[in-house]
């Protein structure tokens, strides 16, 4: 009895996927092994390259020769050096020469003429001025500074105002007070005596005022 169309067909389906799983399978193999055999051939090449570079490092160059030995020259023998003295003739002594006595000053004039003298004031002479009423009422106070020219007798001949004491009035009182009252003894030279400026400075103060 004959089988169906439809089994038959479907036994033809089952055979070729069956062929073709084991195409597919096949060339998988055959890739694997490929690869395998590759890298199998890649290790193999890495390790004969090793061996030849160590046989390679292995192998040292031949040492050179060693150089010739220096020539030895022998040093000429040493010669004696005779030093050659020489004797130098005394120098005569120096002559010492004395050296001269300088000439003695002359001596000095001795001056027979009296030595100048100082300006003295004669100190009783010397006394305060009055101080006026009127600067008293006023309040007027200071120090007039003056310059008094002393004649050759040795009494005020000037009296000029230096520096005011703020008041003429103390000024002038002080200047006519000098000339009536003030006497000095005269500088002299040679005997003879001489006018001279000198300054005096009268203080006004109420305090002492009389």
């Amino acid at each position: 009895m004959e089988r169906p169309n439809h089994l038959h067909a479907a036994d033809q389906t089952a055979t070729s996927r069956l062929t073709g799983m084991a195409v597919v399978i096949g060339i998988h193999v055959l890739v694997v092994l490929g690869l395998i055999t590759a890298l199998a051939s890649g290790q193999i090449m890495k390790q004969i390259q090793n061996i030849q570079a160590t046989v390679e490092r292995e192998k040292t160059p031949p040492k050179a020769p060693p150089p010739p030995p220096p020539d030895l020259v022998k040093p000429p023998p040493p010669v004696a050096i005779v030093p050659d003295f020489q004797v130098a003739a005394e120098a005569p002594p120096p002559v010492v020469v004395a050296p001269k006595a300088p000439p003695a000053p002359p001596p000095k004039a001795v001056s027979t003429a009296p030595s100048a003298t100082e300006l003295k004031q004669i100190a009783r002479t010397h006394t305060q001025p009055a101080y006026p009423t009127i600067s008293q009422r006023l309040g007027e106070q200071g120090t007039s500074h003056l310059m008094v020219k002393v004649g050759l007798k040795g009494s005020a001949e000037e009296c000029t105002v230096t520096t005011s004491s703020g008041s003429p009035r103390l000024d002038q009182a002080a200047c006519e007070w000098i000339k009536a009252h003030w006497r000095w003894e005269p500088p002299t030279h040679e005997g003879q005596p001489m006018e001279i400026s000198t300054p005096v400075n009268i203080e006004w103060n109420l305090k002492d005022a009389q």
